[in-house]
């Protein structure tokens, strides 16, 4: 591997997703000491649901899997507007298969057994790629743009606290040319935490978070767009009940 991008490598997140579990714990050991960040999945389905709150830089994925194969879960991932690197491993040698990981933007497709070496300089090329492409978007950003991102954060927070009496522990803000995130810690007021003694109103609290954000969108994009300049819109909101999170995405229009 090159030095350079090896050290790129351990800046990235990786979701790993495998159902046999030996094979999963085997390479889990190599990528963690080679990557940023890894978790893993043991289906597709799990995978969908793990890579919307770790957002991971690339996807390695098996291509047969329960529940919900490699391909499915890609191609719900990238309905979402996500678009990560994707490195398919399968036991078969098929050219339709291989034929319709590319149609589905597959980076790479790898039989088993796995060549360790073969991966690694794969995961280091994507590394390198994804890398340059951050470097352009941060460069093409307005230059205060941590100014913006600051704002945002105040002027969110302060929102919550008006309308729910109850100000977020932290905000953190992430702006680059394409989107907006605005991830919220601690938002849960005293009533949610008292209704969390039943585990069953965990979905309730759930809904009734989103139901918020969905009728404060106009408010929060208003916001946003008096403090950043940009028109945006809400894309997609993220609520973590148990970890006591909020996260909103928001799209960054491009006529503005």
């Amino acid at each position: 591997m090159n030095k350079a991008n090896d050290e790129i490598l351990k800046t990235m997140k990786i979701l790993y997703v495998e159902d046999d579990a030996q094979a999963r714990v085997e390479l889990m050991d190599v990528l963690r000491r080679r990557a940023g960040k890894v978790i893993s999945a043991e289906n597709g389905r799990q995978g969908v649901e793990l890579f919307a709150d770790f957002e991971p830089d690339i996807v390695i994925a098996d291509l047969y899997m329960p529940e919900m194969d490699g391909l499915e879960m890609i191609h719900r991932i990238r309905a979402k507007g996500y678009a990560p690197a994707v490195i398919v491993t399968s036991a078969v040698e098929d050219v339709d298969t291989i034929l319709h990981a590319i149609d589905e933007g597959i980076a790479k497709y790898i039989l088993k057994p796995v060549n360790l070496q073969e991966l690694l300089a794969v995961l280091s090329e994507h590394a390198a790629a994804i890398y340059e492409r951050r470097r352009k978007k941060i460069a093409a950003l307005p230059e205060n743009r941590k100014k913006i991102e600051d704002e945002i954060k105040r002027e969110f927070a302060s929102l919550l606290k008006s309308i729910t009496g109850k100000g977020p522990r932290d905000v953190n803000v992430f702006m680059n040319d394409e989107r907006i995130e605005i991830v919220a810690t601690e938002v849960l007021t005293v009533l949610e935490k008292n209704l969390l003694d039943n585990y069953q109103n965990v979905a309730i609290i759930k809904y009734v978070r989103k139901l918020f954000f969905s009728v404060k969108a106009d408010e929060i994009c208003r916001m946003i767009c008096r403090v950043s300049g940009r028109r945006v819109s809400m894309k997609e909101v993220l609520v973590n009940v148990e970890k006591d999170k909020n996260k909103l995405i928001l799209s960054i229009e491009r006529d503005v």
